[in-house]
C-alpha cells in the first residue's frame, strides 16, 4: 500500500465501508479476529454486517487503519504478460543509464529499482500508485509493483512485462530512451495478428496449444471466437454440453463474437460450425501436460487485448498443485517465482516461432500498421 494515505482521517462510515467492501478477505472469521485483539468476544452467529458495524465505532489510530487496509489489499495479482522485442544489444551498463535517465525526467511519478538477476537478464521493478476511484475512500489509492524484465541477447533485447497499460507505457518511455542512448530509431516488435486472414488466426492459436515444448496437450477449457463483421457487437455465450443449441446461419451472421466454454471444444459440433460461417479463434486456455517429470499439469492462457485486431498479445500459466498422492487438484494456481521465466520463454518462443511459420507459408498476409511508442 501507499506510504502516504491520502487523508487526515477516517470516518466510521469510512472503515465500515472498508471492512464490508470484501466478503472473500473480511469473512466473519477475519472480523471475530479483530476484534478478539481488542478484547471483544463475539458469537460464531454474529452476522458480518454486525461485526462490521461495531469493529467501525473503535477507535482507530494510523497503525491500526494502515493493518486494516493492508489486510483488504491484494498482495499478489496474478496478471498475464506481454513481451516485445528490441533489435538492438544492450549491456548491464546501459539499462543502468536509460534507467537513470528515466528517473531524471519522471521523478515522483514512478519509483524505479534494477537488479541483475541472471548474466543475460536485469529485472526493473516499477512501483507507482493506482487510483480506483469505483472502489471505497480508504482503498482507493492502491500501491502497484510492476515487473518488467530484460533479457538481453546478441543482436535484439526482448522486454517482458505485465499485460497492463501501465506497465506497457513505461516500456514505451524506456524504449524511447534506449533509442536515444543509442542514436537510433528503434520500434519494438511486439506479436500482431494484424493482416492475417481469418484461416491464419485460428492456425495460429492451434500451433499454440500443440506446440509448446515438452508439454503434450490434454484438453482445451474454453476458446474465444469473433467473425470479422464490423458491424455487429452483440456477444453470445454458449456451453457446449447444451447439444441441443446449434449455431444457426442467420444469428451467426448477425453476431460479432461467441465464447464457447467447456471441455475438448475442438471436436465440438458448434466450434465447426463457427469455423464453416467465417469466425476465427482471438483466444484460447488450454491445459497440457509436461513429458518429463516432475509431470506437471499446466494451464496455458493465450489472447489479446484488441482481439478482432489481434493487438496487444498476452499469455499466462497456471499449474496445479499436486496432492499428496500425486493427482494434481481441481484448481489451478500461479507459478512458483523460480519457475516464471522458463515457463514464460516457452510461450513466448512459441507464438513467434507460430507466427513465423504463417508468414513463411508464403499465404498472403498484410502489412500490419507500425506501431507508434508513446512519447
Amino acid at each position: 500500500m501507499t506510504d502516504k494515505l491520502p487523508f487526515l482521517a477516517a470516518t466510521d462510515k469510512d472503515i465500515f465501508d472498508l471492512l464490508m467492501s470484501s466478503k472473500g478477505r473480511m469473512s466473519e472469521g477475519v472480523l471475530r479476529g479483530i476484534a478478539l485483539t481488542r478484547g471483544i468476544i463475539y458469537s460464531p452467529k454474529t452476522d458480518r454486517e454486525r461485526l462490521a458495524s461495531d469493529i467501525s465505532i473503535l477507535p482507530h489510530d494510523f497503525a491500526s487503519l494502515t493493518k486494516l487496509i493492508e489486510r483488504r489489499e491484494y498482495q499478489n495479482r496474478n496478471e498475464k504478460r506481454a513481451y516485445v522485442d528490441v533489435l538492438v544489444s544492450l549491456t548491464h551498463d546501459e539499462i543502468s543509464e536509460v534507467v537513470r535517465s528515466y528517473k531524471e525526467e519522471f521523478a515522483g511519478e514512478d519509483e524505479l529499482t534494477t537488479q541483475q538477476r541472471r548474466l543475460r537478464e536485469v529485472q526493473l521493478n516499477v512501483a507507482y500508485d493506482e487510483i480506483d476511484y469505483s472502489k471505497t475512500r480508504l482503498i482507493q489509492r492502491q500501491r502497484r509493483d510492476a515487473n518488467i524484465e530484460f533479457i538481453l541477447e546478441s543482436d535484439r533485447t526482448t522486454i517482458r512485462m505485465p499485460a497492463t497499460e501501465k506497465a506497457r507505457g513505461v516500456v514505451d518511455r524506456l524504449i524511447k530512451k534506449i533509442s536515444q542512448l543509442k542514436l537510433q530509431s528503434l520500434t519494438p516488435k511486439d506479436l500482431s495478428l494484424d493482416g492475417l486472414t481469418a484461416d491464419q488466426r485460428t492456425t495460429f492459436f492451434m500451433s499454440m496449444l500443440r506446440n509448446i515444448p515438452g508439454y503434450q496437450l490434454q484438453t482445451v477449457v474454453s476458446i474465444k471466437c469473433a467473425s470479422g463483421d464490423d458491424d455487429v457487437g452483440e456477444d453470445l455465450e454458449m456451453d457446449i454440453e447444451e447439444k441441443e443449441r446449434a449455431v444457426e446461419s442467420e444469428i451467426v451472421g448477425k453476431i460479432n463474437s461467441v465464447a464457447l466454454s467447456g471441455m475438448n471444444l475442438l471436436q465440438s459440433e458448434e466450434y465447426q460450425s463457427l469455423k464453416k460461417n467465417g469466425f476465427f479463434i482471438t483466444a484460447v486456455t488450454w491445459r497440457a501436460l509436461q513429458t518429463e517429470r516432475p509431470n506437471d499439469l499446466m494451464q496455458f492462457d493465450v489472447s489479446f487485448d484488441e482481439p478482432r485486431q489481434g493487438k496487444g498479445f498476452k499469455f499466462g500459466v497456471r499449474i496445479a498443485r499436486r496432492l499428496t498422492d500425486g493427482t494434481p487438484t481441481s484448481d489451478f494456481k500461479p507459478l512458483d517465482p523460480n519457475r516464471q521465466p522458463a515457463l514464460w520463454s516457452l510461450v513466448e518462443r512459441t507464438s513467434a516461432n507460430a507466427l513465423d511459420e504463417i508468414i513463411a507459408s508464403g499465404a498472403p498476409v498484410q502489412e500490419p500498421a507500425e506501431r507508434v511508442t508513446a512519447a
